[in-house]
């Protein structure tokens, strides 16, 4: 009896906790629930159907656009990407922009998170002021210098090298990086550092051997965003590349546009093409994407 009592008694605890969310989420919280979801829902709408237009359009010959430009392609092909593959120094562009960004991005990763580690654990004067300084420079627009940084860069003789897209790039990312790599450095225990120098370790060892690894997960973070940055500027790429042979993607896509025409579904297809790499690196990293950004919500 008391056995089927105590059920009894679970099972109208349960109906009454299911009544009273039913009652708190009707009529105002189940609306905000739907309106939310819709709002969200509209902008997965905005953001991923733009990119499925360009896939169609790749797929598609220039007559077919015209004549239809919203709807399905009606014979899908890929001929825009054999065409644009050979006819175009597409290969170049891309091996440029690898070389370009992940260049720009091991160094930004390496002098931010050298940086965040001095202004977190290390005491040294003026650190504050300089912390503040740093944060300023992150609120300067970085072409605001475009025209001082082709005088210095022309002085240095890199224009239309590598390194006059690497040096820029390095520079303008690194106050961000150094705070967002800061702000997780600083939830790593002293007592942790503490222990490695009295095992003898010195402070670069410690950040190589304590810091660096632990840090893995807003390094993965940094390293998407600031590569994602580094793979779409156009701006300096456009200044300060000359030679077919040193320009970057983003600039060489617009050899697909002529004074008189342009093959839409070839730029397109290069656009899509310019996209893949981007993906394929956020299919890899993902896990530690999202655990950096979660770590770094919680922590600070």
């Amino acid at each position: 009896m008391a056995k089927d009592r105590s059920v009894k008694e679970s099972r109208t605890w349960r109906l009454q906790g299911f009544r009273g969310r039913l009652s708190f989420r009707q009529p105002g919280r189940l609306v905000s629930i739907i309106v939310i979801n819709l709002f969200l829902f509209s902008l997965l709408i905005c953001n991923v159907y733009p990119l499925v237009w360009q896939l169609f359009t790749s797929l598609r010959t220039n007559p077919d656009l015209f004549a239809n430009p919203w709807g399905l392609p009606s014979s899908p092909t890929f001929d825009n990407y054999i065409k644009v593959w050979k006819t175009s120094p597409l290969p170049t562009y891309f091996l440029n922009s690898f070389v370009v960004s992940l260049s720009s991005v091991i160094l930004i990763l390496l002098l931010s998170s050298m940086a965040a580690y001095g202004f977190a654990k290390l005491s040294f004067p003026g650190s504050t002021p300089l912390l503040l300084l740093l944060l300023s420079l992150y609120f300067i627009p970085a072409h605001i210098a475009l025209i001082p940084l082709f005088v210095m860069l022309k002085a240095l003789k890199v224009i239309d090298t590598p390194l006059a897209l690497i040096i820029p790039y390095t520079a303008f990312a690194i106050p961000f990086s150094t705070i967002l790599i800061r702000g997780f450095i600083l939830s790593i225990p002293r007592d942790l550092i503490d222990a490695a120098l009295i095992d003898g370790c010195s402070k670069i060892s410690i950040f190589f051997l304590l810091i660096l690894p632990l840090i893995r997960p807003i390094l993965a973070v940094n390293f998407i965003f600031q590569f994602v940055n580094c793979w779409n500027e156009y701006l300096f790429a456009l200044v300060f590349l000359h030679s077919r042979e040193a320009k970057t993607l983003p600039v060489g896509l617009l050899d697909l546009v002529a004074e008189f025409h342009t093959d839409w579904v070839a730029m397109a297809a290069g656009l899509t093409m310019a996209t893949i790499p981007v993906i394929i690196l956020y299919i890899i990293f993902h896990e530690q994407i999202i655990t950096g950004m979660t770590a770094g919500a919680i922590k600070g």
